[in-house]
């Protein structure tokens, strides 16, 4: 089940009213696919989701000069914490942010409205 925090997190890499029209994480029913995945994935995969959507919340406004969490942020802030993870000289910091946004891909992508918005699924 994702908190309040996790939701922060998630809205800054995909933010409601995307561009073309494509539609936001929660708009496009994310939490359905994220309890599936916290059911079914590997343990360590869901431990690696948890811990790089604590990291997230925690560590990235300090990369970017920030007193945490990253809800405390503005929008724009938000959006540089999370960049400066992918660009972070810490190797680890760089891969739990591939993670973070690789999950959140493959949940985003499996949606019916993504897979509308991009003219995947015509039905």
């Amino acid at each position: 089940m994702l908190s309040a925090r996790d939701r922060v997190v998630l809205e800054a890499l995909l933010p409601p009213g995307g561009p073309e029209g494509l539609p936001g994480a929660f708009e496009a029913g994310f939490e359905e696919f994220e309890r599936g995945f916290s059911a079914d994935a590997p343990a360590t995969m869901r431990l690696g989701w948890r811990a790089a959507l604590f990291l997230a919340a925690w560590a990235s406004p300090a990369l970017i000069g920030r007193l945490p969490p990253l809800e405390r942020l503005s929008v724009d802030d938000r959006e540089a914490a999370l960049e400066a993870m992918g660009k972070s000289r810490v190797y680890l910091i760089r891969q739990v942010f591939l993670l973070l946004k690789a999950v959140t891909s493959f949940g985003y992508g499996s949606t019916k409205a993504v897979r509308r918005a991009v003219g995947y699924d015509a039905r």
